[in-house]
């Protein structure tokens, strides 16, 4: 069986990376003949690199090299670039199944605007009838859906033979929109440690107290910084790690090795978890809060709903990091 994945593998986000990744090794060790469907789509992919020209964020390129490297290196990805969803409509019957997922691919945002036009590559509208089409672990990256989008989207939708999505208000839009699906771990949690570990090899990120926050303007996190950093900077302990343009194996050395973790990343603490590194999870501010609900979904599956704080309470940080998570739990 040749399947396809498609997805945002091509971000520039250590995260989006490592699910694709996770995703086409569980399908290689289920026996499937699988490929990530190389869209990139060129409006996005243009967009973002000339934002950070003019914002003179040049550190960004380098992070991106890092991470082609890795793709081209550890994942089998289409020889063919497909830049619009009307590149995607000449695939034909190339594959017995697509997957789309996991991310957020049907951001709905993207879904209006990544063209500049409506455009459903995420939704597989390009995927002939004879194909079947299953959605793993996508996200909507909301709460609900515009009406607008809601009409698009679910003739799309009820064309799947099978849809998972990553949280749990996910499954409220789709049961809105009259439809079934079910929550489905993310793709990273369907490996191992010893998996990722293998990856790593040789990095070996000295242990001490790790930050990795997305997104600007995050107060919350920011006075949290300042706090665990003067706590963990004592007493002749590793200097704080703040992660951003890491390759992939430096990035899960250094949260491996992590003695402790603050982040606003979902998939930092899911490798927080699969590492059983100690954490605390402040939610993201501003106008990426949205992307919350895959977070709270994750801890409440987990039992570590505790871990997530909402502002610098120094009695409770300081018990959180004293207390010891039941990693057998």
């Amino acid at each position: 069986m040749k399947v396809g994945t498609i997805t945002f593998h091509w971000a520039t986000n250590h995260g989006a990376v490592l699910q694709a990744y996770a995703l086409q090794q569980h399908l290689l060790r289920s026996g499937r003949d699988t490929e990530i469907i190389n869209y990139v789509p060129l409006r996005v992919y243009a967009a973002q690199h000339i934002h950070r020209i003019r914002q003179l964020d040049y550190s960004d390129f380098l992070k991106e090299g890092r991470l082609f490297a890795f793709r081209r290196r550890n994942m089998r990805v289409s020889k063919r670039v497909y830049s619009t969803n009307r590149a995607l409509q000449r695939i034909g019957s190339k594959y017995d199944a697509v997957i789309c997922g996991s991310d957020q691919i049907w951001n709905q945002w993207f879904t209006q605007h990544a063209e500049g036009k409506p455009a459903l590559s995420y939704f597989l509208d390009f995927v002939p009838p004879q194909t079947a089409r299953i959605a793993y672990a996508a996200s909507f990256g909301t709460d609900s859906l515009d009406d607008v989008i809601v009409s698009l989207v679910s003739p799309e939708l009820e064309k799947f033979v099978a849809v998972g999505v990553r949280e749990a208000s996910g499954l409220k839009i789709l049961n809105v929109m009259g439809l079934r699906g079910t929550v489905v771990l993310d793709p990273t949690m369907l490996l191992v440690a010893r998996d990722y570990e293998k990856l790593i090899q040789d990095e070996r990120a000295p242990a001490g107290y790790v930050e990795y926050i997305l997104h600007r303007d995050q107060e919350v996190a920011s006075q949290l910084s300042q706090y665990l950093a003067s706590r963990f900077d004592s007493g002749g302990r590793a200097p704080t790690r703040r992660l951003g343009r890491e390759s992939v194996p430096e990035w899960l050395s250094s949260i491996r090795g992590a003695h402790f973790v603050m982040s606003n990343s979902f998939h930092a603490i899911v490798f927080c978890i699969i590492f059983h590194t100690p954490f605390i999870v402040v939610p993201v501010e501003g106008a990426g809060s949205s992307m919350n609900g895959r977070i709270e979904t994750l801890l409440e599956s987990v039992g570590l709903s505790d871990r997530r704080i909402e502002g610098v309470d120094e009695g409770e940080i300081d018990e959180l990091i004293e207390c010891v998570i039941d990693w057998r739990d």
